[in-house]
């Protein structure tokens, strides 16, 4: 008998990274132009050298706006369509600002989109360093170290973990941290969270650390229920990749993250092409890496077709070689080491559900149309059903 989309006791559970951009937005408006999005970038990418898959269209030009709550539904009908489970989607908080909160706060509202889904709080500054000229900081996060700010968070937080929807790891709604280095008195926040939420009638929060790199702090982790695999970064500046270069990358962690921004201005301007990595090279180092880290459980994450020419044009990073097979194959892998782990839940992310101007997304384009959605489906299937 196979497993029903949404049973808990699914073996594995596919959650695609959503990002909520494609709307017009007071601070966009005043930073890039009227009526910017990131479908702009998207339209304005260019091949950058023969059989470059540039600009990136969706099918039947449904460049939708997200504001508009038909497009969503829409999103969700086609995730469910295709076996996935439920969105990880991207939290921007700025110290008590919000910004593009449309779109989740939609999902909240709206109990027809029946459809798991978490938040992942992507708690970096805004800068221009995507445009290649002088970077300036338009949006800043302090993540100031107060009750206060941490209470408003929370507060906020709050309706979306009271939400019967919302995904869960031993009943706890799972919260993810995608810069956990950044957060000021992490330790103390996380555990005036986690008091907060016994207080407010829940079991806890599960919160996991999203990892792009080796961690500057080896003891980051102690505050975390678990360590997210952020793909491709995680596998592209782990030792074994980067090979005898891995200790100097480790000092350069250790830097303030002004020095940091510094150097990566000076590399900005000394970048003149395009950087190629091969995609099947990523993903089998990536199967092979651990499923634990500092005795916390390692969720992992399939990326696909990575390439953010549409941003960073000349200086773009693009993986080379992914199609909807190629695609299968490691998450086909992925999902029988994830099955195999001793994890509570088996959880894999994808990056992205519709990162476009990253060049990773799961949604239907002209080219590929439902090749990767299909891989997905055959995928879950495969490992939902009794007969594995």
């Amino acid at each position: 008998m196979k497993r029903k989309w949404g049973d808990t006791m699914s073996a594995i559970k596919i959650i695609p990274i959503y990002f909520p951009q494609f709307h017009e937005t007071q601070e966009n408006n005043e930073w890039w132009g009227k009526g910017f999005t990131d479908w702009v970038n998207v339209k304005s990418a260019g091949p950058l050298f023969e059989g470059h898959h540039q600009p990136r269209v969706p099918m039947n030009n449904n460049y939708y706006d997200l504001t508009d709550k038909k497009n969503i539904k829409w999103q969700v009908d086609l995730a469910k369509e295709y076996s996935i489970y439920g969105f990880s989607i991207y939290h921007y908080w700025f110290d008590g600002k919000l910004v593009l909160n449309i779109p989740k706060e939609h999902f909240l509202n709206n109990k027809n989109f029946d459809i798991p889904f978490s938040l992942n709080w992507a708690n970096e500054r805004w800068t221009t360093r995507w445009k290649g000229n002088k970077e300036k900081v338009i949006l800043e996060q302090t993540h100031e170290p107060s009750i206060e700010k941490w209470e408003q968070h929370f507060l906020y937080l709050l309706d979306f973990f009271r939400d019967t929807r919302y995904i869960r790891i031993n009943n706890k709604p799972i919260f993810t941290i995608y810069r956990p280095h950044f957060v000021k008195k992490l330790d103390k926040m996380v555990t005036y969270w986690r008091k907060r939420a016994i207080e407010s009638g829940l079991e806890g929060i599960y919160i996991i650390a999203v990892k792009t790199h080796e961690f500057s702090n080896p003891h980051i982790l102690d505050s975390f229920d678990a360590c997210m695999h952020f793909q491709p970064h995680e596998t592209v500046n782990s030792p074994k990749m980067l090979g005898k270069s891995t200790y100097i990358h480790r000092l350069l962690r250790l830097l303030p993250e002004g020095i940091l921004n510094s150097l990566r201005k000076l590399r900005s301007k000394t970048k003149k092409t395009y950087r190629l990595y091969d995609y099947d090279t990523v993903c089998e180092n990536m199967i092979d890496s651990p499923t634990s880290e500092g005795n916390k459980p390692v969720y992992n994450s399939m990326f696909l077709e990575w390439d953010n020419t549409s941003r960073y044009k000349e200086r773009a990073t693009i993986y080379q070689g992914c199609t909807p097979k190629s695609f299968e194959n490691w998450l086909d892998k992925l999902c029988r080491k994830t099955l195999d782990s001793s994890n509570e839940e088996k959880l894999i992310f994808i990056n992205a559900w519709n990162e476009w101007a990253e060049g990773t997304y799961l949604e239907p384009d002209i080219k590929n149309q439902y090749g990767y959605l299909e891989a997905v489906k055959r995928c879950a299937e495969k490992y939902n059903s009794d007969n594995r």
